[in-house]
């Protein structure tokens, strides 16, 4: 018996170590065609239950929707200690690091460290700013313990979400208190990863309220840059949850969280004596926020309920280009009920509205043409699922309108379209309106470029438009058996009133929104589980983008990458060893001139005890550094990603 055990073991393990060598020693010559494509296998999370897309549970297979999701076990077994870095498993979706604390994170398209078309969500709160239309990275830490899971979706999400989900949205959903009862410490460091520790505690108060309350705190070291990166990052993090059961239909979660750090860089800014010269200097950008959140639901039947969330946010930011202090307050509203049992009709409408007020200092080389605004948006929302026959077709349209400061009213349709022949797969198709709201910058920003010896203006554009866009998908998901399945979706996208820049003289330009942009591609994601403890899941995205813009006109280009292939293995070497490698492969970016480049991210975990887990984890093995991505905007310097080792240590007790 002993030696049956010993051969399976050895025949996975010579798999798993035959194919990450392979990649490896041929990452340089891997070349992607639809003729391979066929070739990969694909996989199953039909049964996994998801709330993002329509704002209620509902299983995988019955979306219809390019739906990824990152599980607590996939975020245990992944080599990643940021939120930025779990995301490289979702197909679909750009992960570049610009460098130690800065990263570009897209969905479909517009690459950028501010990608202005993807909504970021943690808990429902929205942490996607509107003064660059984008998210930063680095203010958003949390304990990696405490996440339930982590919702992708790729497209659009407008006449559920709203403004700026126009190319996806991604939802962060923690843990209940009650589910993180007791201690957690995680503790650990290395040659990147400098340092980094967690601290949590969960309890009760009666048999109805649960709550926990943590800590948490990172050091990254330097990227590698040839006169010295200067970009580490530090964050402490402490905050608090509480899920309170008043009665069997009705729940209150109270959300509370402050954090506090510094991002280094090497930064070109304007000399304010003199705007047509540069300095270049070290700087540490000072970073803080907080929130508090309160959300009640009501539930009469788990077809009926409703669901009423209020939270308030706060950040500043000083760095020398510019300074903002934020407070934002956001009340949303949403009710579901059975509105025809003769043919399934299940109705969810809501609305909201947000107040985002800002205080920004007149530095340079950014400055705006007022230093306070107050930006609202209202919005209300109505979707219908109907079941036209029933376990075969679903149909579910829904109607948004949106309201801002800066723009005028829009209204944002949708129309999903559900085909299940069986319970092993299902078909979809969608057409769906979405919008991009201008930024802060956008409509009152300025800006001192350097560019080569020369340095040009960039005005700001108070009639700039907002960004419209319709997008038509179709997917399939099928499970070809308990080990095998994929996942399948395709999609065009056509937008109306990107952002482009005009040249007014040889000094100065001005952004506009004249750029008419078509993006299509294809995304699959496979699982294999060829052996109960070996388990293969690869992915492969393609995209093009088509620019088209009037005489005159610049549009950025070449910053998405056309292929992207990854491939994660998993392997319990015994029932408390676990080994996992993470390869991928990235295309060049032309227009900022990043090469293609191959990495891979290896992870050994023991666990001695049940609770306790001691893992060593090595990232970017094949190459001493490699560069992902360019500085957008803000001009700090380029640098190269290392090298790291770090070991983590998890106690539970």
């Amino acid at each position: 018996m002993l030696l049956i055990i010993f051969s399976r073991k050895a025949i996975a393990l010579f798999l798993f170590l035959s194919l990450i060598s392979k990649l490896s020693f041929s990452a340089n010559q891997l070349i992607l065609t639809k003729d391979h494509i066929t070739d990969i296998p694909l996989a199953d999370l039909m049964n996994v239950t998801i709330s993002t897309v329509s704002r209620k549970d509902e299983k995988l297979q019955q979306t219809a929707a390019a739906v990824f999701v990152i599980s607590q076990d996939d975020i245990r077994r992944s080599s990643a200690n940021s939120i930025p870095e779990l995301l490289r498993m979702a197909p679909g979706i750009s992960v570049a690091r610009i460098d130690a604390n800065k990263w570009s994170v897209t969905s479909r398209g517009f690459s950028g460290r501010f990608a202005d078309d993807l909504l970021v969500m943690i808990d429902g709160r929205t942490v996607y700013s509107p003064l660059f239309a984008g998210t930063f990275w680095e203010t958003l830490d949390l304990p990696l313990e405490d996440i339930e899971r982590i919702e992708v979706i790729r497209g659009p999400s407008g006449t559920i979400w709203g403004a700026n989900a126009a190319n996806g949205a991604i939802h962060i959903i923690t843990k209940t208190a009650k589910n993180t009862q007791g201690k957690l410490i995680t503790a650990g460091g290395g040659t990147e990863e400098r340092g980094f520790g967690t601290a949590r505690y969960g309890g009760q108060i009666g048999d109805n309220l649960h709550y926990r309350v943590y800590g948490k705190g990172v050091i990254r070291d330097n990227s590698f840059s040839p006169v010295g990166a200067n970009d580490d990052w530090r964050i402490g993090t402490a905050g608090f949850r509480a899920d309170w059961d008043i009665n069997p239909g009705n729940e209150i979660t109270f959300l509370g969280q402050y954090y506090s750090g510094k991002a280094g860089q090497n930064v070109t800014f304007v000399n304010p004596a003199s705007p047509e010269t540069a300095l270049t200097g070290i700087e540490d950008v000072n970073f803080s926020g907080g929130h508090a959140l309160m959300r009640w639901k009501n539930t009469t039947n788990e077809s009926t309920n409703t669901i009423l969330q209020i939270y308030y946010d706060h950040t500043k930011r000083n760095e020398l280009s510019f300074r903002e202090l934020r407070h934002t307050v956001d009340v949303d509203f949403q009710q579901r009920f059975p509105l025809s049992t003769f043919i399934r009709q299940d109705i969810i409408w809501g609305g909201g509205y947000r107040w985002s007020i800002d205080h920004l200092g007149k530095n340079l080389p950014i400055f705006f043409d007022s230093s306070r605004r107050n930006l609202k948006t209202a919005n209300v929302f109505i979707q219908s699922e109907m079941s036209l026959i029933e376990n075969l077709l679903t149909f579910t349209p829904g109607l948004k309108y949106l309201d801002h400061t800066y723009t005028n009213g829009h209204l944002l349709p949708s129309a999903r379209v559900l085909f299940t022949p069986g319970d092993n797969h299902s078909l979809w198709f969608s057409a769906i309106r979405s919008v991009r709201l201008p930024s802060r910058f956008e409509r009152e920003g300025n800006q001192f470029i350097q560019n080569g010896a020369e340095f040009i203006r960039l005005i700001s554009n108070p009639l700039i438009a907002a960004e419209t866009l319709w997008s038509f998908e179709t997917g399939y998901k099928h499970q070809f058996n308990p080990s095998l399945s994929v996942d399948i979706a395709g999609f065009y996208n056509d937008y109306d009133h990107s952002s482009s820049e005009l040249e007014l003289t040889s000094t100065t330009m001005q952004l506009t929104s004249d750029r008419e942009t078509r993006i299509y591609g294809f995304e699959i994601f496979g699982e294999w589980r060829a052996m109960n403890d070996l388990r293969f899941m690869p992915t492969y995205s393609y995209l093009q983008v088509e620019n088209r813009v009037p005489e005159g006109q610049e549009a950025e280009s070449g910053q998405d990458p056309i292929h992207q292939f990854t491939l994660r293995a998993q392997f319990d070497l015994a029932h408390n060893i676990d080994v996992d490698a993470f390869f991928r492969h990235i295309h060049r970016l032309p227009g900022i001139e990043v090469d293609s480049y191959q990495a891979l991210d290896l992870r050994l975990a023991w666990r001695p005890v049940s609770k306790m887990e001691i893992s060593v984890i090595g990232q970017n093995l094949l190459q001493t550094h490699h560069q992902e991505f360019a500085p957008e905007l803000i001009q700090t310097m380029p640098v190269q990603i290392q090298r790291g080792i770090f070991t983590k240590l998890t106690w539970r007790f």
